[in-house]
């Protein structure tokens, strides 16, 4: 089975004042359709690093220095910013590990999704509710709520 997403070699470093801090270090997996990866490690081991890496979401001082990282064959790196946004939360996401702090615990989570997808897609109300169904029901997790 092909990888949909190949990280290969992935450097992010942290230039500071007291030194270069290597956040993310040679990290390299892939992950095939229909597969699910789970990053487990010590705290300050650099998971969320390379979550945020592969989103194009590292912030000065920091960079990726060296890797590769391909969604389905296309060099993310190589991206221009919208059509990186396009892409996060649409074809590539992350689950942050306190959930607390990125989902609104007030709000069911089907709206949450629902908005997330009216964000990144051009789409009617409608048509980001039915994705919301239809991403839910990929997971096993069921997809209908009442409404």
């Amino acid at each position: 089975m092909s990888a949909v997403l190949e990280v290969d070699g992935l450097r992010t470093h942290f230039f500071t004042k007291q030194g270069v801090v290597k956040a993310v270090d040679d990290v390299s997996f892939s992950v095939a359709r229909g597969e699910v990866l789970g990053l487990v490690g010590e705290s300050g081991s650099g998971k969320s690093m390379t979550g945020y890496s592969i989103m194009g979401l590292i912030d000065p001082p920091g960079r990726i220095v060296e890797g590769a990282i391909r969604l389905n064959g296309a060099d993310l790196r190589a991206l221009p910013a919208e059509s990186l946004r396009r892409i996060r939360g649409n074809r590539v996401a992350m689950i942050f590990q306190d959930p607390m702090m990125t989902l609104n615990p007030v709000l069911r989570i089907d709206v949450q999704m629902t908005e997330a997808i009216a964000a990144h897609e051009k789409t009617s109300a409608a048509a980001a509710r039915a994705g919301t169904v239809a991403r839910t029901r990929r997971t096993g997790a069921g997809g209908h709520s009442k409404s």
